[in-house]
């Protein structure tokens, strides 16, 4: 079983990192289009917008609740859960609909929720305008997320999993196609400081017409997986009163997370927005950032979490509370074993590694305040990544009212740090970089989040042998910053004669850091007996062609 589990993340691995490896090349076209100041982060604000609302208005529900009821519903059903689905998907579908034209007719309105203060100024009458037309041609994607993951879901509860993660590729080509279109006819070059109507179009449609190919994609996948789809109307005897009661919890959960964001993306564009000189990190530093610390989640803790769920709540379902234990701490001891040293490694190589991404035309200007902020943000990603898998322990058991509570110890926390950070130290030192600072707050807020959660959760899961994450996780810490600290050294002595300037010499330089951390990593963890190390290891070596 933990075989067939492997295999399934490894199948989603491979699409997430095509599709990670494109979305860096999107965000790389990004910055030398449109910069990483005010500029970028007004798109990069209007881009985000739609996945928010559409995880804060159904997401929630679709992501977590439905994969345990719709394995229940193949399991249990005699039509093998036909009915259910086709009537959840058209449920769904319909909602989406609704609340699309409602949010796009209210464009303008929830332009001005995500705005700070500062693009309220009559004088920035401008780029607020840029934002509101932003913001109405990227709303249409909310339809296309929900059916993408309602889709999605069905075919992973019907263990599917290669289709969901393989399915933004397509996604991501589209969105840099419109990108290089936008460069070849807008780019000359200083990027002006606002948008004509035409750079509107060809940025807000390209993007939201990319998620419409990806879900798309995945529509020919789900007949192949046994399902044939019919509009079907009604809810009763369907049991989905039970996911609607569940969803509740779940609603509230995003509710506070969206919460989060709002606050998070004002304080991040009032950064950029100012009018003092000098170098900025707001919403496109942060959001980079951000994209980059979680393609280690996207990888490898997605994979595994969306393998593990079904296979947990199949189990919670039998009673099988001490499997389910195991399950939950072995996928957290797997996936650490990779995140840990990824961590480690943005941490010790920020600068080259920002400098890769976002170092060409408009967007050579913040790359150290960039660096920063992915050095914050990167010291939450360990705590990030158990506090996931910990969520999904919960919902294995259909528990949906213990994560909104824990969320919001988590909400509260990161606001409280945010807020502090950037309108009190930030503003009383008149300095622009408040992406660092909501980084940082970022990273005490899952902290926070791992310490609290953890004695609750050993309430419904107690201790098993086999369960346990504190030791392997310090040895794997030791092993990361032992391999990381080998690769700075290195780099600190072949400085002395290479220029590692510009991004072919960040690239370069990350070859070498590689080279370096990996083994050292690899060494010490066999050292100090790091069972999943040592597996990820023997799995890569005995792909590689030596000795045949």
């Amino acid at each position: 079983m933990a075989d067939r589990t492997l295999r399934s993340a490894a199948v989603m691995a491979a699409g997430t990192v095509l599709s990670r490896l494109l979305g860096f090349v999107r965000i790389a076209l990004l910055a030398a289009a449109i910069g990483t100041a005010l500029r970028g982060d007004i798109f990069t604000a209007a881009n985000t917008i739609p996945n928010s609302l559409y995880i804060l208005l159904a997401g929630g529900v679709f992501n977590t609740v439905l994969v345990p009821q719709l394995v229940r519903a193949i399991k249990n059903h005699r039509d093998g859960g036909q009915d259910f689905t086709n009537r959840l998907l058209t449920f769904g579908f319909v909602v989406l609909a609704v609340v699309t034209v409602a949010c796009v007719l209210l464009a303008p309105a929830i332009a001005g929720l995500y705005m700070p203060e500062e693009l309220k100024d009559p004088s920035r009458a401008p780029e607020r305008a840029s934002m509101v037309m932003f913001v109405r041609l990227c709303l249409p994607q909310i339809f296309f997320y929900g059916a993408f993951v309602l889709v999605g879901q069905v075919l992973n509860a019907r263990r599917r999993f290669g289709p969901m993660m393989w399915a933004p590729i397509a996604n991501n080509v589209v969105a840099c196609a419109s990108i290089i279109i936008f460069l070849l006819i807008y780019r000359t070059g200083d990027p002006p400081a606002t948008y004509s109507h035409g750079e509107e179009l060809l940025l807000g449609l390209g993007h939201t017409f990319g998620i419409a190919v990806q879900l798309l994609v995945l529509l020919p996948y789900l007949r192949a997986s046994g399902h044939t789809f019919r509009m079907k109307f009604g809810l009763r005897g369907t049991g989905l009163g039970h996911t609607a009661r569940l969803g509740i919890w779940t609603v509230l959960f995003v509710a506070v997370n969206q919460v989060t964001l709002v606050v998070v993306t004002r304080l991040a564009i009032a950064g950029s927005a100012s009018h003092d000189p000098g170098a900025k990190a707001g919403l496109f530093a942060y959001s980079t950032a951000m994209l980059i610390i979680l393609v280690p989640h996207g990888i490898v803790t997605v994979s595994l979490a969306t393998a593990a769920l079904p296979q947990m709540s199949a189990l919670a379902a039998d009673g099988d509370v001490a499997e389910v234990s195991r399950i939950s701490a072995r996928s957290i001891r797997q996936t650490l074993a990779i995140v840990v040293p990824a961590a480690a490694a943005m941490i010790a190589f920020a600068y080259p590694i920002v400098t890769l991404i976002a170092g060409y035309g408009s967007g050579k200007d913040n790359l150290t305040l960039m660096s920063y902020t992915l050095i914050t943000l990167a010291l939450g990603i360990v705590p990030f990544t158990v506090q996931y898998f910990q969520l999904r322990t919960f919902y294995a058991f259909e528990d949906t009212r213990t994560p909104f509570f824990l969320q919001c110890a988590i909400a509260a926390t990161n606001i409280a740090a945010a807020v502090i950070g950037v309108r009190v130290v930030l503003d009383a030192a008149h300095l622009r970089f408040s992406g660092v600072v909501l980084g940082a707050a970022y990273a005490l807020a899952y902290l926070v989040a791992v310490l609290i959660s953890r004695p609750v959760l050993r309430r419904k899961v107690p201790r098993v042998p086999g369960a346990g994450i504190g030791l392997p996780l310090l040895a794997m810490v030791i092993a990361a910053v032992a391999g990381a600290g080998a690769g700075r050294a290195v780099l600190w002595v072949l400085g002395m004669a290479i220029d590692w300037s510009g991004p072919v010499g960040a690239l370069l330089e990350l070859a070498v850091a590689a080279v370096v951390m990996l083994p050292v990593y690899a060494a010490v963890a066999r050292v100090l007996r790091i069972h999943e190390v040592n597996d990820v290891v023997s799995m890569v070596t005995s792909r590689l062609p030596v000795g045949r």
